[in-house]
């Protein structure tokens, strides 16, 4: 009976081994493919960050290449007949314009149109010189991409 319950033990016993060796080799496996899933969801996090800094890089030059656009289009909508500008250097937003007029008059249309712009502030003569021929200028101007703010009515007593 003694050898019966020892052989019927170790059988039961060798089973159960058999059995948690079995469970041991599907949980390795499991863990195998969870580490394999770990790494691909890393990959893909480094992959979603590249993206976004592209993705940002690229929304940062469309943005900045909407400013020159909307810079060119207003010197040319303030740029009056018989003016011709030879150079415009730029510093961040402030401009210096360098040109020759045929006319005095068509200089000082240029300045006030610059002037009255909403996209212009702060403009300034630089430098003038006027001969029988035509007219040497300088000036500049801060330009403001967004335009500026209009200014609020006056109040208050005027004339009074």
């Amino acid at each position: 009976l003694a050898v019966a319950f020892g052989g019927w033990r170790y059988y039961s016993l060798s089973g159960e081994s058999q059995r948690l060796d079995q469970d041991l080799d599907t949980a390795r496996e499991q863990l195998k493919k969870v580490e394999d899933d770990r790494k691909a969801i890393e990959v893909l996090k480094a992959k979603k960050v590249a993206f976004q800094k592209q993705i940002d890089i690229i929304t940062t030059l469309k943005n900045n290449q909407q400013v020159p656009v909307r810079l060119l289009d207003e010197i040319s909508r303030n740029l009056p007949d018989f003016l011709w500008l030879v150079s415009m250097q730029e510093s961040g937003n402030q401009l210096t314009f360098s040109g020759k007029a045929m006319t005095p008059n068509a200089y000082a249309n240029f300045y006030n149109n610059l002037d009255a712009s909403r996209f212009f502030d702060e403009v300034g003569k630089i430098g003038y010189t006027a001969s029988n021929d035509d007219v040497t200028f300088s000036l500049s101007a801060r330009f403001v991409p967004n335009g500026k703010q209009p200014r609020p009515p006056v109040t208050g007593q005027q004339g009074q």
